[in-house]
């Protein structure tokens, strides 16, 4: 059978690939007009340090690739970008607000499963060192950017981790973040089996139906006109509202992150599938990693579910330019002629393997190109260049011009 790749992960090739660049290099342009600088880490971190953002301390080993070196140090994969995010904030002069992104690999230990891998690609962008929530708008702004750019309609809940905090003390004092834990899993087990849940802990379960009703004057009722939560996220929606974000709403229900974010938390979806995305707030991030607690809001854009998603959809990548052959002329002539119009700025791959038409033009449509430039002896006396669109069968001999070349496939 061959060498196969490690289990719970996958290679990209070919048209594939080009869905995958095509995310990557959509964020990286709408990340890049924000003022974000790129960020490139080690995939391989110090144990400690993965072990740092989780309350599972000794535990996470079961979920990460933990290994040690030759030198008998405790290792991990990075199994997100904050981490390293937080090292080099806690080990480095920022001038701030620091705004970077990054598009990496990460690496979880999980049971691989539909669109859950052991390796995934993920793009982060993070702010830190702004108080308000202004940050939370930007970040939303991006999302707004990105999915524009890929095609898709983006669903963004968010709750309060301050309201949610302020919420479950009235029902479950003391036992706050063990509500939450029980509460994250509301949608995978449904109200019955939370409510048993919350029961078996003596929580009352009563806070499930408040969550579920996700009614805000409720919740206005129980926490009290005061509550901090509850100012912050009326003011992040009126900041949605004002700036025409109508696809972000508040969901009562919505709890992740419970070790390290402190604000607004964040979660994506798309056509009511798996998430696709998250973040928040975590301004005690860098705090725990010897720096000093700094104010920060990021959010992880899932490429390889997006990539997922699109493939679902059908979408294919355009190609650029042209893909060129040549009909019964001299393939050097051919490489030169396309050398000649790359030089001008004009995409141009050539037919090396000496395909004929019809061959050639179900090579060039399987890599998705749009047009297809074709040699034969006559073009070549009379130096002009025949283009076909694949698309829609129009054809035209041209004068071998880049103007008018560029202008057809502008067309």
């Amino acid at each position: 059978m061959g060498f196969q790749t490690v289990r719970g992960m996958r290679d990209l090739i070919g048209s594939d690939a080009c869905i995958q660049e095509f995310i990557e290099g959509n964020c990286r342009k709408v990340f890049a007009s924000y003022g974000y600088l790129p960020q490139y880490t080690p995939a391989v971190e110090n144990f400690d340090l993965l072990a740092a953002k989780s309350a599972a301390g000794e535990e996470i080993k079961n979920e990460i690739y933990y290994f040690k070196d030759k030198g008998d140090r405790e290792l991990g994969l990075r199994f997100d970008l904050t981490v390293p995010l937080g090292r080099i904030a806690s080990s480095n002069q920022l001038k701030m607000p620091y705004k970077r992104y990054a598009i990496e690999e990460v690496y979880r230990y999980d049971r691989p499963q539909a669109k859950r891998y052991r390796a995934f690609k993920q793009a982060d962008i993070d702010i830190l060192g702004v108080k308000g929530l202004e940050a939370e708008l930007e970040v939303m702004l991006v999302t707004r950017d990105v999915f524009k750019k890929l095609g898709l309609s983006p669903k963004v809940i968010f709750n309060s981790r301050k309201l949610l905090e302020e919420l479950i003390s009235n029902f479950a004092k003391g036992k706050e973040i063990e509500t939450m834990r029980i509460l994250d899993k509301l949608d995978k087990v449904g109200e019955k089996d939370c409510k048993a849940m919350l029961v078996e802990k003596e929580i009352d379960a009563n806070i499930v139906d408040i969550i579920v009703k996700n009614d805000l004057e409720e919740i206005t009722q129980i926490v009290g006109q005061s509550s901090n939560g509850l100012a912050e996220v009326k003011e992040f929606s009126e900041m949605c509202k004002e700036n025409k974000l109508d696809f972000v709403e508040y969901n009562a229900a919505l709890a992740r992150g419970l070790e390290y974010y402190t604000g607004i938390v964040f979660e994506i979806k798309v056509d009511n599938g798996p998430s696709v995305g998250g973040g928040g707030r975590f301004d005690k991030l860098v705090g725990n990693y010897d720096g000093q607690d700094t104010p920060a809001v990021g959010i992880s854009y899932g490429v390889s579910r997006l990539f997922d998603i699109l493939k679902e959809k059908g979408f294919k990548t355009a190609t650029e330019g042209l893909f060129l052959i040549g009909i019964k002329v001299n393939p050097s002539e051919i490489v030169k002629i396309g050398d000649t119009l790359r030089q001008e700025g004009i995409f141009v791959e050539v037919d090396l393997a000496g395909k004929n038409i019809s061959k050639g033009m179900d090579f060039a449509e399987k890599k998705g190109y749009t047009y297809i430039g074709i040699i034969g002896e006559d073009e070549i006396k009379e130096n002009k260049i025949t283009i076909k669109n694949l698309k829609t069968g129009s054809q035209e001999t041209l004068e071998q011009k880049v103007a008018n070349i560029k202008e057809f496939l502008k067309n």
